[in-house]
């Protein structure tokens, strides 16, 4: 069996070991002589090290959640934040998470946070401070984190099984033996090798993951500024009449967006929604809660 056979049968074996695969990539690479092919395997071997640029597929937009404390006692935990209360300049930080680790690491990863299906990156400590009370009026954050599916970290392993057999039926196409070529020989020319891989290898793709399912996938028809496409998408998802005319009187109330986060009668409406959720109420899970809320605001403030 022939080299390109040989990884087109690793290619589809889901149950296969990717590693195995990634290092008859390498002997393939030797064999094109194509560099950039090279340094992609051995990238995803042993991790990407900050001096070559990330694939797509291993960046992801999180959605983020908190513990807050207000007076008196109060709490509210696993609260969503939304994006909008996150300083510009503080964004990409804080919701954003790189995967720059080699296959065997992301393989143990799933393994050990498989069975509650989640990965939380905690904030940094000292973010905390600067929010105060902008998120939710009267609750101070106290701790904050980002969440990521495992479902992620799965379709990372599949997008790179895909994309080399991809690029292996490319190459196959363009010369049969090229995996069996003598050393000193050029079995596909270079450019052609090269055009190939950025085309598989690094093409545009949709968005493999979006790692909290609820911040990404889901389609919001909210128009910006159109308070009834805002009040008919939350009430197909099961916000009753009387939440509804509480988000109305607390739009009205704060106007337009401030600069730093929502308006306070907004957040207050938005705790509120989530209290509802965590205690039943709302029968709808927190997570899903968090994602519907947001990303239905966001769409109306046109963020």
């Amino acid at each position: 069996m022939s080299l390109l056979q040989e990884i087109q049968n690793l290619s589809i074996d889901g149950t296969s070991d990717l590693e195995t695969l990634l290092r008859k990539c390498r002997i393939l690479a030797a064999r094109l002589k194509n560099e950039e092919f090279t340094n992609w395997v051995r990238c995803e071997l042993d991790g990407y090290n900050g001096t070559v640029d990330l694939p797509n597929y291993r960046k992801l937009h999180t959605s983020c959640f908190g513990h807050f404390s207000g007076p008196g006692g109060r709490q509210l935990q696993n609260a969503p934040i939304a994006e909008v209360c996150i300083p510009a300049g503080l964004r990409k930080l804080l919701t954003h998470v790189n995967f720059e680790q080699g296959i065997s690491s992301i393989k143990e990863q799933i393994r050990a946070n498989e069975e509650h299906g989640y990965l939380r990156f905690s904030w940094p400590a000292d973010t905390s401070p600067l929010f105060g009370n902008s998120i939710y009026d009267g609750m101070y954050l106290m701790q904050a984190w980002q969440l990521v599916n495992v479902s992620f970290l799965v379709a990372i392993l599949s997008t790179v099984r895909n994309r080399i057999l991809d690029f292996v039926l490319e190459i196959e196409s363009a010369n049969p033996e090229a995996g069996e070529a003598p050393m000193n020989s050029i079995p596909v020319p270079k450019d052609r090798v090269t055009q190939i891989f950025h085309q598989n290898i690094f093409g545009n793709v949709g968005n493999i993951a979006s790692g909290h399912d609820i911040h990404q996938n889901a389609t919001v028809s909210v128009n910006e500024g159109d308070l009834k496409s805002l009040t008919s998408y939350l009430e197909a998802q099961g916000i009753k009449s009387d939440d509804l005319q509480g988000l109305k009187t607390a739009l009205n109330a704060d106007g337009k967006l401030p600069q730093s986060g929502l308006g306070k009668s907004v957040s207050r409406w938005l705790g509120k929604m989530v209290q509802k959720s965590a205690e039943g109420t709302w029968e709808i899970g927190v997570g899903t809660a968090a994602g519907i809320l947001t990303e239905a605001l966001k769409a109306f403030y046109g963020l």
